[in-house]
């Protein structure tokens, strides 16, 4: 007895109507990729700067100097009178320092000209530094003596990472106490003489022979 055999189609027609489908939504999603990346990239940024509490300073900037800070913190222990140990954090930036002169003490300025010498004598209020603009890109920490032992015991990070917070401020008070330096005070008195012919040359149209300058006292 012969039996018949009938064989089932490995694909249904339903089954090629699905891969028919998926290859043609393939076909689309690679053929539109450029422009999905494309989109992607259309990337739209926005800056607003917003100016608040805007006030004249009068504050007259003489003198500019890009300085090189270093500053250094130095610790010692000593465990159970055997064990010494020593480290050490150094940190260094370059740092812009401005000199000026307020113009808004008018009552600490004033300017005498001498007519039959063309002299002129200007005695301005005390000279004084702004904040420093520290280069940030520029600074660096050095640690000697770092290793697990003298971290956890002076937290060697954590003084670092103070050190750098502090620096702004560091340089401010390094600045000002520098302001002393006979060298520094010439070159601010050289300035503001400076200034003070290039204004009697283009404002006034007189040519001073000579221009002193002098500070008056805190």
């Amino acid at each position: 007895m012969n039996a018949a055999i009938h064989r089932r189609p490995l694909i249904s027609g339903r089954g090629i109507l699905v891969a028919t489908a998926t290859l043609i939504v393939g076909a689309f999603l690679i053929a539109g990729l450029p422009r999905i990346a494309l989109l992607k990239r259309d990337v739209s940024q926005h800056f607003v700067l917003y100016l608040e509490g805007i006030k004249p300073a009068g504050k007259l900037v003489v003198l500019t100097a890009t300085e090189r800070y270093v500053a250094s913190k130095e610790f010692t222990a000593q465990i159970l009178a055997v064990l010494h140990l020593n480290a050490r954090v150094e940190i260094s930036a370059l740092a812009d320092t401005s000199y000026f002169v307020d113009l808004q003490d008018t009552a600490r300025w004033s300017a005498v000209w001498e007519r039959r010498g063309r002299r002129l004598i200007i005695l301005a209020p005390p000279p004084d530094v702004l904040l420093p603009a520290v280069h940030t890109d520029s600074i660096e920490v050095h640690t000697e003596g770092q290793n697990l032992l003298t971290n956890a015991v002076f937290q060697l990070k954590k003084e670092a990472e103070t050190m750098k917070s502090e620096l702004s401020t560091d340089l401010e008070l390094r600045a000002r106490a520098g302001l002393s330096n006979p060298e520094l005070q010439d070159r601010i008195r050289s300035s503001i003489a400076d200034l003070a012919r290039s204004f009697c040359s283009s404002v006034l149209r007189i040519e001073p022979k000579s221009v002193s300058v002098d500070f008056r006292d805190r």
